[in-house]
């Protein structure tokens, strides 16, 4: 009998954990980006709702997730200063990128330095 209870609260406790793991969001997929110096960086399933950095930054990205993502191009996904974008030209300071999709490089592009996850677009 003792056995019995042990074994229900032992598998009552992998629920529980399984529960929990199936609540953490996360973009199933990756994320692959090319750097200024043409490395490839591929990123396993990021987790949502947080900000992520693009170390050595981004020329080109490719959504693989399950999840839209948006680029921006400073470290901490914030928006730039009205009026002041990647290429120095007013409007665009962030972009939007789909799931399965990709964006390349534009001359005189700065690099994308940071993404975040966009909740609830898979």
């Amino acid at each position: 009998m003792i056995c019995r209870r042990q074994a229900g609260r032992r598998a009552g406790a992998v629920v529980l954990m399984l529960a929990a793991a199936g609540c953490t969001r996360s973009a199933m997929g990756t994320i692959v980006y090319t750097t200024p110096a043409k490395q490839e960086v591929v990123i396993q399933s990021p987790a949502g709702k947080t900000c992520h950095r693009l170390p050595g930054g981004a020329y080109r990205v490719v959504n693989y997730t399950l999840y839209d993502i948006r680029l921006y191009t400073n470290a901490d996904c914030a928006l730039t200063p009205a009026g002041q974008d990647q290429s120095g030209q007013t409007g665009g300071e962030s972009f939007y990128l789909a799931t399965q999709s990709s964006i390349g490089y534009t001359p005189g592009q700065s690099p994308w330095l940071s993404y975040y996850v966009v909740p609830g677009s898979g």
